[in-house]
């Protein structure tokens, strides 16, 4: 039984409607391993509050992540962010007050093994939030040639075009129709169902965020059609080792975390 005392460090995950997440599981597994004194804890802010609670949550924390739907607006109570929030203009991680974005690096990293089929290709993106963009910049660096943005709210979609437009790279607001010869998909939405099964089926490499279950409705059908795929929990747990090297200075292997979470049946 973990012992908290007046030095266990406080560490946490700011966001709304995030009873879903796994990141205290990982995080206190990754404490218990390296027998560091400290714990994790969501804490789950609603909309009207987060004014007034993130500075306390910033003060009282050694180290926080940031997840929906507060990437973007957490950034102004910061003291800086680093290259890699900069160019995503979203936060998902923080530590001394400064921002990082841990989620283009575990993009990044992990569709580094698919470069020969990002470059040149079309990168569909389902979605507009951090997370979308955050991919899309990752994508676009890896050598994408265009990507689509396909979101519910036009308006969004429009937003995060012009952000990828000023940094150099070939965007545009587009549809579902997966029409493009060679393509990527992402599905950054909370819903994997938003993606039509022909984009599914017929891309180079599919990647969803969505981590429960791991082979969602979206996974399964590009699986059933050999399609590459990179799940949300391999982006789940690469996000959130790298922000244990930004908080702690370690590198846990990722493979450990991931049989833990197999291993006391937290994912299906």
């Amino acid at each position: 039984m973990r012992v908290i005392d007046a030095k266990t460090e406080l560490y946490g995950l700011v966001g709304s409607g995030i009873s879903y997440t796994l990141s205290p599981i990982i995080h206190n597994f990754i404490f218990e391993k390296i027998a560091h004194n400290a714990i994790y804890y969501p804490f789950d802010v609603p909309e009207e509050k987060f004014e007034r609670i993130i500075n306390v949550l910033l003060e009282l924390c050694k180290g926080l992540n940031v997840t929906i739907p507060y990437k973007e607006r957490v950034v102004k109570y910061l003291h800086s962010i680093d290259t890699t929030a900069e160019k995503v203009g979203a936060v998902n991680t923080v530590f001394g007050w400064r921002g990082y974005n841990t989620d283009y690096i575990a993009v990044k990293k992990l569709t580094s093994k698919f470069k020969n089929l990002v470059t040149d290709s079309v990168c569909y993106i389902f979605g507009a939030g951090g997370a979308a963009k955050a991919v899309a910049i990752a994508l676009s660096e890896l050598g994408c040639d265009t990507i689509v943005v396909i979101n519910r709210t036009p308006e969004r979609a429009l937003k995060m075009v012009h952000l990828l437009r000023a940094k150099g790279f070939n965007a545009q607001v587009g549809n579902a129709n997966c029409s493009a010869r060679e393509f990527i998909v992402v599905n950054a939405t909370p819903n994997p169902d938003f993606v039509p099964d022909d984009c599914a089926k017929n891309a180079g490499l599919v990647i969803d965020l969505v981590y429960r279950p791991v082979e969602t409705s979206l996974v399964k059908k590009a699986m059933a059609k050999g399609v590459n795929v990179i799940n949300g929990l391999e982006i789940l747990v690469t996000q959130a080792v790298e922000a244990q090297r930004i908080w702690l200075g370690i590198e846990f292997p990722e493979e450990e975390v991931i049989r833990y979470l197999y291993a006391g049946k937290f994912i299906w």
